[in-house]
């Protein structure tokens, strides 16, 4: 999932929990604190991923990522190649916690435990993918996820 698509989940996911907070303080005893709601837009920017440091959002989502990255080798020594790499929405990337909770991963897989990734180089606490584009959290989660003993065994 790319990362706007992430934003607009996220957006929705905070709007509904907003909705029923609304709801309930309308229909509590009225002892709460009065003044003190956290508005839509508040709750989605405590949410949002940080990017970079002069990184825009497309750069982060499409590339090209830093120098360093842009040959380098994988977790399981795999050499990335620009020319060759899928979309984010290709491997349905997301967060690894939204792929659990969809039944999609295994809890305890992400890109940081994945065969495929390209640990943070630069320290921007970002890495990349092997065979995705863009910036990759170590924290987030593809189809492609392949555990590194797997990927050992294989070579």
């Amino acid at each position: 999932m790319t990362v706007s698509g992430r934003t607009r989940r996220r957006f929705l996911q905070l709007a509904g929990s907003g909705a029923v907070i609304t709801i309930a303080g309308c229909l509590g005893g009225g002892g709460g604190q009065q003044g003190t709601e956290t508005t839509t837009e508040e709750m989605e920017d405590e949410h949002e991923e940080e990017l970079p440091e002069g990184v825009s959002e497309e750069e982060f989502e499409r590339g090209p990522v830093p120098e360093p990255y842009r040959m380098a080798l994988s977790q399981a020594n795999e050499q990335r190649d620009p020319e060759i790499l899928l979309s984010k929405a290709d491997v349905q990337f997301q967060e690894a916690d939204d792929a659990f909770e969809a039944g999609l991963a295994v809890e305890g897989t992400n890109c940081g435990n994945c065969a495929e990734y390209i640990p943070d180089i630069n320290g921007d606490g970002f890495g990349a993918c092997a065979k995705v584009e863009g910036y990759v959290d170590p924290e987030d989660w593809c189809v492609l996820w392949e555990s590194i003993e797997e990927a050992e065994a294989e070579s």
